[in-house]
């Protein structure tokens, strides 16, 4: 099965609306520059608990990489290795290659290859997430869309604002916002594709060479590589 063209511009789409709960999570909120703000915060909260803890290692605790079994819990660098997981698998399925029932067998073969994780049971494997019981075939793709998304929007969000690590160094994020509103939100459904918004708005499709180089810079100087 070939999937149509409304099909393709409709995960396109949703690539957009995943890359703006991801732009705020993973760029601003999983940053060095935000830690440096918010660690006197939760310092405040929660006392001595968080006192002997320097904006630095807490930033460096948020962001380890530790590789396991439920997705919505996966740090951003094995992250897509769960959605490339599901992807293959719905695609052999609805290609008529692939039964239904051997997705248990062929998860916990595919997680031990992608991720050196067992899994002890259906719950904690192929049946963790709503998507498949609710119909809605396709949508994994679309956070690893936003994923790549965000991060090209970072890149050029910091070439406009190159005072942007500053400012959140300072807490300060009308800037950026603004920067969104006039880039994605003012849009709305007003291009056809995300690709279209794209090159409208930045001067380039997605690409997601943006993703790799971010999680290459970020976690080769996290784990001194």
């Amino acid at each position: 099965m070939t999937p149509s063209c409304l099909q393709i511009d409709s995960a396109l789409s949703m690539g957009a609306h995943e890359s703006q709960s991801l732009f705020w999570e993973r760029h601003v909120g999983k940053s060095k520059e935000f830690w440096q703000y918010a660690t006197p915060i939760l310092r405040d909260a929660f006392g001595e608990h968080f006192s002997s803890y320097s904006p630095n290692d807490i930033y460096e605790a948020i962001n380890s990489v530790n590789p396991g079994l439920i997705r919505v819990e996966a740090d951003e660098l094995t992250y897509p290795l769960h959605v490339i997981l599901r992807y293959r698998i719905e695609k052999d399925i609805v290609d008529g290659t692939f039964d239904v029932m051997d997705i248990p067998q062929r998860w916990k073969e595919d997680m031990a290859s992608f991720l050196q994780v067992d899994v002890p049971n259906d719950k904690m494997g192929c049946l963790q997430d709503v998507h498949w019981s609710a119909l809605a075939i396709g949508y994994f793709p679309t956070y690893l869309l936003g994923s790549s998304t965000a991060a090209q929007l970072e890149y050029y969000c910091r070439k406009d604002i190159p005072e942007m690590s500053q400012l959140i160094e300072k807490g300060e994020f009308s800037k950026i916002r603004e920067w969104l509103t006039e880039k994605i939100h003012r849009h709305g459904r007003r291009y056809k594709s995300l690709d279209e918004l794209l090159e409208a708005q930045l001067g380039e499709k997605l690409n997601p060479q943006y993703f790799i180089d971010y999680l290459i810079k970020k976690y080769t100087d996290i784990y001194k590589l």
